[in-house]
């Protein structure tokens, strides 16, 4: 798997228009290398592959990595040869482009946005079934959470509950911090979970997620604790029906930015679209949110949808001093359609 990335990396040179790359992103280096990297270098040419760590990696490296391993020291003397070296634009401060122009001043340094999205962004048949697995272990952590819901337990009991499931079922850690809101907190999409208590007849906004094997899962339910407030319980009606409505379109060969279209339109036929007030969907692989990425305007709105490609779809209505409606999965872009990831019941 590794040497398969490794070669499609490789053939990034010929896309970029460059005689090398440079890789420093520790994300991009797990994807490569499968090494968890704080700090390492990774240099792409014609005709080899380098990778540069510090003295707390360089035996560990020497053991598992795909190529060849040096101390960071000798990464100045590398890529003498190449003219044009390509650098991640989106990841490398300015102070860090002044070192890359110190130690290669004579050779032309060329700014690419996010070198590893075209590999990234289609996922490995293995990639999906970590995915599955994490996505998986998120909804038996939700199933949890809505078991323990009772008058006076508080957002951040909740939440810890929520990391110490799925920390126990295997989680390597969570996607991010749970989001639990109550009551009027859930009008606020990313709201912190705190010291407020539940009370009966209130809404719950429940947005959660568990690593597994570096994958990330991601899910949000809306509940109601009692009686439901009648406007939000329309509300949750309306953003579930726009939801599978969204995720009926998916399919290889559409605009990634006709699923947004689909839920804005709806949502502004029912008089609430300025309600929605975030994007639709974000990738989703070793981190939670990666490419694609379906902004309300930028973003990657016009991306053709392929075969490989996983997202979240996530609509919502937040009325503030009322409540929010939020309600997400996560979607794989198959051969001939899509497939929600874990359950699709909860």
């Amino acid at each position: 798997m590794v040497a398969a990335r490794m070669k499609k990396a490789h053939e990034l040179l010929t896309k970029y228009h460059v005689d090398a790359l440079v890789i420093e992103n520790p994300i991009d280096l797990l994807y490569l290398t499968n090494l968890n990297l704080s700090l390492g270098r990774l240099t792409i040419e014609k005709d080899k592959i380098a990778l540069f760590v510090d003295g707390r990696y360089i035996e560990a490296a020497k053991k598992e990595s795909p190529c060849a391993v040096s101390l960071l020291d000798s990464f100045k003397k590398s890529l003498q040869d190449a003219k044009r070296i390509g650098f991640d634009g989106s990841f490398v401060s300015y102070e860090r482009f002044l070192e890359l122009q110190k130690t290669w001043g004579t050779q032309e340094l060329v700014p690419i946005s996010c070198i590893m999205k075209p590999l990234r962004m289609k996922k490995e048949s293995s990639e999906i079934a970590l995915l599955q697995r994490a996505q998986e272990l998120t909804y038996l952590g939700l199933n949890h959470v809505k078991s323990l819901l009772k008058e006076g337990i508080s957002e951040e009991e909740l939440a810890l509950e929520f990391e110490f499931f799925c920390r126990k079922k295997g989680a390597s850690k969570l996607s991010f911090s749970p989001i639990i809101a109550f009551g009027e907190n859930s009008a606020y999409p990313h709201h912190r979970a705190g010291k407020t208590k539940l009370c009966q007849n209130q809404i719950v906004l429940i947005d959660c997620g568990a690593v597994v094997e570096g994958y990330a899962g991601d899910l949000t339910r809306t509940l109601f604790f009692g009686k439901p407030d009648p406007q939000l319980k329309k509300d949750q009606e309306l953003i579930e029906k726009v939801q599978r409505d969204a995720i009926s379109l998916v399919r290889p060969g559409i605009l990634f930015k006709e699923l947004d279209e689909k839920v804005r339109s709806e949502l502004k036929r029912h008089g609430v679209d300025h309600l929605f007030t975030h994007g639709l969907s974000h990738g989703i692989g070793l981190e939670t949110h990666e490419f694609p990425k379906l902004g309300i305007q930028g973003g990657d709105r016009d991306l053709v949808l392929e075969s490989g490609m996983v997202f979240t779809v996530e609509p919502g209505i937040y009325r503030p001093g009322l409540g929010g409606i939020r309600h997400e999965d996560v979607v794989v872009v198959t051969e001939n359609g899509h497939r929600i990831l874990g359950y699709e019941k909860l």
